[in-house]
């Protein structure tokens, strides 16, 4: 199946109010795919900034296909996430980060959860092409990471088809920022997550309380679909008379 097929599959099978986004990791500038356009083309300003969450928020909502790079990242985390390098040395963003009512604690438990998502290297990737996946394809647009949003009861059945025939089980990932998260940690091991998000970037998807964020490498999302007529939708549970404990 292409990439609009398999967003209408998830869409359709699951009653997604969204359509998933897709996300292209492009190395150097040289290597754009033909034809994309950059982000803001149309805004006027001459250097347009933005959330890298915010992109996708936007993406979510059936903006793109396009590319953004480094000079377009107003929150560092977004940079680092993408690939592109940090906006900013990590010291100065203790200001704004650590301390009661921040991010976190101390120092250390900043360097521990940026550690913890296996990131990019500086300056990895020049570029990243995020856009709805059913405006991708599978020779110069073809996707490394799909987010989908979801409720919990959607992702469950999604991740029951993904691990239907093999077993797997799928590790979530919380406690850090949303895009950083969700990126690299897929593309590094090749598996999907799952995630409650973080404050910022659950306002920048612009999320509602109840919906949460699943990554999937693109390779592994045919595998969901084929799923998802055979997993089970029902639970047995109403055929015993099962004993509820009172207080």
């Amino acid at each position: 199946m292409n990439p609009a097929e398999l967003s209408q599959a998830l869409v359709q099978s699951e009653g997604l109010t969204y359509h998933p986004v897709a996300v292209k990791f492009v190395t150097s500038l040289a290597d754009l795919p033909e034809g994309v356009k950059r982000f803001g083309a149309s805004s006027g300003e001459r250097v347009p900034k933005s959330f890298l969450c915010a992109m996708w928020g936007d993406c979510l909502r059936g903006a793109g296909p396009f590319f953004t790079t480094r000079e377009h990242q107003l929150c560092g985390g977004g940079s680092i996430a993408a690939g592109f390098g940090s906006l900013l040395p990590l010291e100065v963003a203790e200001k704004f980060m650590i301390g009661d009512g921040k991010l976190f604690g101390n120092m250390d438990a900043l360097r521990c959860s940026l550690a913890a998502t296996m990131p990019f290297g500086d300056g990895e990737f020049e570029a990243q092409v995020v856009g709805p996946l059913s405006a991708m394809d599978d020779d110069g647009l073809r996707p490394d990471v799909v987010l989908i949003v979801c409720r919990p009861f959607q992702g469950q059945h999604l991740l029951r088809a993904y691990g239907f025939d093999s077993g797997e089980l799928v590790h979530g990932i919380a406690g850090g920022s949303t895009c950083e998260m969700v990126l690299s940690y897929v593309v590094k091991t090749g598996k999907p997550t799952f995630t409650l998000g973080d404050t910022g970037g659950n306002a920048g998807l612009a999320l509602e309380p109840d919906e949460l964020l699943l990554a999937f490498p693109y390779d592994k999302l045919g595998t969901v679909v084929r799923n998802l007529p055979r997993i089970c939708r029902t639970s047995t549970m109403h055929k015993h008379a099962i004993v509820r404990e009172g207080n």
